[in-house]
């Protein structure tokens, strides 16, 4: 332990005279015994890594290492000894990353597509987070050594015991290894920015460049005959070894898969039907309500017809394409789920059987086909694509295809937005869209014509992705809101076994929609992965976006990180419900057993709960990595409105702590400030309410409380007193009508028998006598009703005897 040397340390300086050397030695052996648990331990230089820029700092061998920490027995396994190697290794491979992904963004040989920049990014992430994790940790060790360096002293002192001296020394090695770690560990955080930077701009001028890209026009003799000059490159990739060396399997491999889809959709269906699925034939006048009873079955026959499509491709891979088709085989692969998907989903809605059967004839038949052309265009885009990727085609080969694939969208689009602007149902959307769709043709042919074809290709399967993304997510986001209609409805199986529980049906009803909320917000975090991919409909590179959205992704300089949000989120209604809880624990089951007055439960109540969240905002802040550093220009805004415009708020906020801590007014205290009284209901952080006697409240500043006058009727207890002074003629005897007034008061319930109301006489005058009637209450409340009553009976019992009294 490190408390040997501290003592031994202690007990030379204690024989010392000198003040400050003792004041000296007990600081260090506070902080020795504080590092003791803490675990600081003696120095270890870090191996700094060759990356660009990286500053270079001296390394011990393990060896050393080991030696210097057995040579301190009270450090060894601890503290900044135990966690240093595995910092150090952090960085280094942070360092060996960082070397990585600058030589691929600077080499030379080939281009760098936009998927090997989304690896390249998630990796740059990793090590932003792991090198902010290195800063954190490493940060207090520094701070540590610092505030340890600082009792010590930079020097030593006179007659300076030799065992602090060696401490001083171990601790500013300690400290030069502490700020070299602290340096790297920054310095490359700083570098994977950049680095994260220069990969935005990379996507950005991949992106720039592609729509920018001029061609030969198809319209000029030269862009055909190069598609001549081309041929022994485009047949190449069809010989032995050549991107597309198994296109016959391939493409009988996909057009397997598509009939199996549409074989297996119409068994499905009926299984679903005997099941209990429930489909509801649209009329002529409930389309959409048929729809939305059957949305449930929809989803979970294009879910089954994804499933088989996606088993039926990878069965005929593995039988028949070596290496599973290679990375033609691989896209496919990817794509096949979202056409079984499409398509079973499209064929209970536009199938002979469907729900559109027995509805509108023509808007079935203008919409009959539309989810198999749907489903052979995204592979069909996903195709051109990989074949861009991996040269499959000469250029212009290349460009043709495009060229043909752009056009035939907007055919088919146009076409189908033709058919349905002549049904009744569709008149009020398809017209626009119809225009829209024959705009968006006019410019794929004229920017096809002008040269831009990867303007066209890239415009027109960017809006396909996303329109099919629309499409799914909306499909998607009804059923799921359905599911949980049906889940937490009043008399459902779910509801009534979750209302055994303890759970009424109004929170139910509150989970199911919190729940489709979230929902919804997960859908809408997937349509926009599916909108950053530029058009590809990969599942691969849709869940990479959606990954990197998760776990933090820089999207135009703003850094984005959703399990972060989604902590925070949790973590705040976590702490809600905690409190709510405890709040109600203190209140119904601690109080009780204590005698403190409301006043008191009040003020702990208010005063747990400010500080309860104050705690948890806290943690939020450290959870989303802000630091105080980070809001320095937060309190410095602060400040300045606290000048100006904040001067009241935070005066009141303060005075509502005062008020709070000393208690001068209480809950359930009845008060008089600036003639007004009432009784105080409610204390907070900024103002008090105070019923009134009409049954109004009046909400009054704190700060009234602490700089003007308050009368508190009840602050020294529940009991209040009442003074009524009287005058009687001078002929009246004294003792008579003292005896009068007492047998008044002592007739009243409301007035104490202990201590006994009392009479004296105040004044006396030539035509008057002056007497003065004390009682104490039994509530301060009472003190109006009661002074009307005894004014009363007053006067009746003086009448009686013929004595005029008058009040004073």
């Amino acid at each position: 332990m490190t408390t040997r040397p501290a003592a031994r340390a202690f007990s030379s300086f204690s024989r010392q005279r000198s003040g400050a050397v003792c004041g000296r030695t007990l600081g260090v052996l506070f902080v020795t015994v504080a590092l003791a648990f803490a675990g600081l331990a003696p120095p270890i230089a870090l191996a700094a890594p060759q990356a660009a820029s990286a500053p270079a700092v001296a390394v011990p061998s393990k060896k050393d290492v080991g030696k210097d920490s057995q040579s301190d027995p009270t450090t060894s396994g601890l503290g900044w000894a135990a966690v240093s190697t595995t910092i150090a290794h952090q960085l280094d491979d942070s360092a060996t990353t960082l070397r990585q992904v600058f030589a691929v963004l600077n080499r030379k040989d080939e281009n760098t597509g936009n998927s090997e920049l989304d690896s390249l990014s998630s990796r740059i992430q990793k090590v932003q987070q792991n090198t902010q994790d290195a800063v954190t940790q490493i940060q207090s060790y520094d701070n540590i050594t610092e505030s340890f360096l600082k009792i010590l002293g930079t020097s030593a002192a006179e007659n300076e015991d030799p065992s602090v001296t060696a401490q001083r020394q171990r601790m500013q090695q300690n400290a030069q290894s502490v700020k070299s770690a602290l340096i790297r560990a920054r310095l490359y955080n700083l570098q994977a920015q950049q680095l994260n930077t220069a990969i935005n701009a990379r996507r950005t001028q991949l992106q720039h460049a592609a729509l920018s890209e001029h061609t030969v026009s198809p319209l000029a003799p030269r862009f055909w005959n190069t598609l001549l000059t081309e041929r022994a490159e485009n047949h190449s990739s069809f010989h032995p070894g050549g991107v597309l060396a198994d296109w016959l399997h391939l493409l009988i491999g996909c057009a397997i898969t598509f009939v199996v889809i549409g074989l297996s959709s119409s068994l499905i269906l009926r299984l679903l039907k005997r099941c209990g699925a429930h489909f509801r034939p649209a009329t002529e006048d409930s389309v959409k309500e048929a729809l939305s009873a059957s949305i449930i079955a929809i989803t979970l026959n294009g879910a089954l017809e994804a499933l088989i499509a996606t088993l039926t491709w990878f069965i005929w891979a593995a039988a028949t394409l070596p290496d599973g088709g290679g990375p033609i085989g691989a896209i496919i692969g990817e794509t096949v789920p979202v056409c079984g998907f499409i398509i079973g989903a499209g064929l209970p809605v536009f199938g002979r059987r469907g729900v559109l059967a027995q509805g509108n004839p023509g808007e079935r038949k203008a919409l009959r086909g539309v989810d198999w052309i749907l489903a052979i265009s995204i592979l069909l885009l996903d195709l051109l694509r990989a074949f861009q990727a991996q040269d499959a085609f000469g250029p212009t080969l290349q460009i043709l295809l495009e060229i043909v694939f752009s056009i035939a969208i907007g055919l088919c689009a146009v076409d189908t937005f033709r058919r349905l602007g002549n049904q009744n149902d569709t008149r009020g959307f398809a017209p626009s869209a119809l225009g829209v769709s024959s705009l968006l043709l006019t410019v794929t042919v004229i920017s096809i014509l002008l040269g831009y074809v990867a303007f066209a290709f890239t415009l027109n399967g960017w809006l396909l992705s996303l329109g099919t993304g629309v499409a799914i997510v909306a499909l998607l986001g009804l059923c799921w809101r359905d599911v949980l209609e049906r889940l937490f409805s009043e008399g459902s199986f779910f509801s009534l076994r979750l209302m055994q529980l303890g759970l009424p049906q109004p929170r139910l009803s509150q989970i199911g929609v919190i729940l489709s909320g979230l929902g919804n917000i997960l859908l809408l975090l997937l349509l926009f992965s599916i909108a950053q991919t530029d058009g590809s409909f990969s599942v691969t590179d849709i869940t990479n976006r959606l990954w990197l959205l998760f776990v933090g992704n820089t999207i135009h300089g703003v850094k984005i990180s959703l399990d972060t949000v989604v902590l925070v989120i949790v973590l705040a209604v976590a702490a809600y419900y905690i409190i709510r809880q405890t709040r109600s624990w203190i209140r119904d089951r601690f109080f009780p057993t204590t005698r403190l007055d409301i006043g008191s439960r009040t003020s702990i109540l208010s005063i747990f709960t400010y500080c309860s969240w104050i705690l948890v905002g806290l943690g939020i802040l450290s959870i989303a990595g802000v630091s105080v550093q980070n809001l320095t220009w937060v309190v410095s805004a602060l400040s300045v409105g606290i000048g100006f415009g904040l001067q009241s708020i935070v005066q009141n906020f303060v005075s509502g702590v005062i008020l709070m801590a000393e208690r001068p007014v209480r809950v359930g205290d009845m008060v008089e400030i600036a003639g007004t009284r009432g009784d105080i209901k409610r204390i907070s952080i900024r103002a008090t309410d105070i019923g009134l006697s009409d049954g109004s409240t009046m909400i009054v500043p704190n700060s009234q409380f602490i700089t003007t006058s308050v009368k508190n009727a009840t602050l020294s207890g529940a009991t209040g007193s009442l003074t009524l002074t009287f005058q009687v003629p001078v002929a009246t005897h004294p003792e008579r009508a003292k005896s009068m007034l007492l047998e008044v008061a002592a007739h009243r319930d409301e007035v104490l028998a202990t201590p006994a109301p009392k009479v004296r006489v105040s004044a006396i005058t030539a035509d008057s006598l002056t007497l003065t009637l004390s009682i104490a209450l039994v509530s301060a409340r009472d003190a109006s009703s009661v002074q009307d009553a005894i004014l009363f009976d007053v006067f009746r019992r003086f009448r009686s005897e013929g004595i005029a009294i008058t009040t004073a």
